[in-house]
C-alpha cells in the first residue's frame, strides 16, 4: 500500500469522527518553525484528522507555563526551557526535534569589529536562560569574556524587539535568528558570528508535551507525528510552499530574505527524521550545570513516537 493510499484511507476513517483540536504554541518567529507552519498552511494536519491552532508566545518559559496550564497541548520551543521546568518537577518530555545545531547569529552594530569591541557594552538576548542565552555564554567563554563584568546582557523580548534595540543603539550586539538577522543586515548591521559553525550539537527545535498527556493521548500524538513528519518532507521538497509560509508568519516581504531563510532552515539544517538526539540533550544539561550522562539525558526525552513510525516503515515510504 502506498503512503498516499494509506493517508486517504486513514482520513476517511477519522473524517466521520471529526477533527480533534490541538493547540500548539511556538516560542519564536524563526525559520525553525517551518515544518509546523507548512503542516498547518498546506492542510497536512487536517488530512490526519487534526484541527491545529498555532499560537505564538514569545519566550520558552512562558510557553512552558501555557503547556503546564493545559492552555496548549504541544509546544515548539528551545530545550533549555523544557529541562529547567522538568528539573523543578514538571512532567515534560521532548518528543521530536528537527535541527541539531544552533542556527542563530551574533549581529553587531557597524562600529563593532572584534570581540574586544564588546567589552563594556550591552548585548541583547530575547530571553535570559534560553537556548540563545546559552549560545551566547558559550561564545563569551570562548573569547575569555565574563558576563556582568566584561559585557552586560539584556533581555529584550522577541526577535523584533531585539532588532529594534540593536537598530537604535540600545545594545551593541544581539543574538538573532533568521529572518530577523537578515533584516538587521539590511539596516546596516553585520554578522560577527554564525553559531551553526561552532560545531555544537544542540537540539534547537524540540517539540515538548506533558508526559500525562502523552500517555493518555498516544494515538492522537501518533497522528500529530505523522503529520509533522510529512510536513518536514514537504518543506524539503516544496520550496514554493515553504517560502510562502515563511512570508505569511514572519510578515517578511523581501524575496531575497525569504529564499535565504528557506535555504538555511528548509534545506541546510533540517533533519528528515525528527529524533531527539541524546548527545544534544547532554550538551543542554551541561549548560544548565547538571549531570550529563546518557541516563540523565534520556530522562527528558521520549522518542517512542518517532521510533514507532520508523518501525512501521513510515519514513521509508515517505522518502522512497
Amino acid at each position: 500500500m502506498t503512503l498516499l493510499v494509506f493517508v486517504f484511507i486513514f482520513n476517511c476513517l477519522v473524517g466521520s469522527a471529526g477533527a480533534q483540536r490541538i493547540n500548539i504554541a511556538y516560542s519564536a518567529i524563526t525559520g525553525s518553525q517551518l515544518p509546523l507552519w507548512v503542516s498547518k498552511d498546506e492542510g497536512i494536519f487536517k488530512r490526519y484528522g487534526l484541527d491545529v491552532e498555532l499560537i505564538y508566545i514569545a519566550g520558552g518559559s512562558i510557553v512552558v507555563n501555557a503547556l503546564l496550564a493545559g492552555d496548549v497541548q504541544l509546544a515548539r520551543l528551545g530545550p533549555n526551557a523544557v529541562i529547567q521546568a522538568s528539573s523543578r518537577g514538571a512532567d515534560l518530555k521532548m518528543i521530536a526535534n528537527t535541527m541539531n545545531t544552533l542556527v542563530t547569529s551574533l549581529m553587531v552594530r557597524p562600529e563593532i569589529r572584534t570581540a574586544k569591541d564588546l567589552v563594556g557594552r550591552r548585548v541583547g538576548v530575547t530571553r535570559l536562560g534560553g537556548n540563545v542565552d546559552y549560545a551566547l555564554d558559550l561564545l563569551l567563554k570562548k573569547w575569555g569574556l565574563q558576563r556582568g563584568r566584561d559585557v552586560i546582557i539584556l533581555q529584550t523580548g522577541g526577535n523584533p524587539q531585539l532588532l529594534g534595540a540593536l537598530a537604535t543603539g540600545n545594545v551593541a550586539a544581539g543574538v538573532l535568528s533568521s529572518p530577523t538577522n537578515l533584516t538587521a543586515i539590511k539596516l546596516g548591521m553585520k554578522e560577527l558570528v554564525d553559531f551553526s559553525e561552532l560545531g555544537i550539537e544542540y537540539p534547537a527545535s524540540v517539540v515538548a508535551v506533558r508526559w500525562r498527556y502523552l500517555s493518555e493521548n498516544r494515538q492522537l500524538l501518533l497522528r500529530f507525528m505523522r503529520a509533522y513528519s510529512e510536513g518536514i518532507h514537504r518543506v524539503l521538497n516544496d520550496a514554493q510552499a515553504s517560502i510562502k509560509s515563511i512570508g505569511k508568519h514572519s510578515k517578511e516581504k523581501d524575496q531575497q530574505i525569504l529564499e535565504e531563510v528557506y535555504r538555511v532552515y528548509g534545506v541546510k539544517h533540517l533533519e528528515r527524521i525528527p529524533y531527539v538526539r541524546i548527545q544534544g540533550v547532554r550538551e543542554v544539561l551541561r549548560s544548565e550545570g547538571k549531570k550529563a550522562t546518557e541516563v540523565d539525558a534520556m530522562g527528558y526525552v521520549d522518542n517512542s513516537l518517532v521510533e514507532e513510525l520508523e518501525q512501521e516503515g513510515f519514513f521509508r515510504k515517505l522518502y522512497k
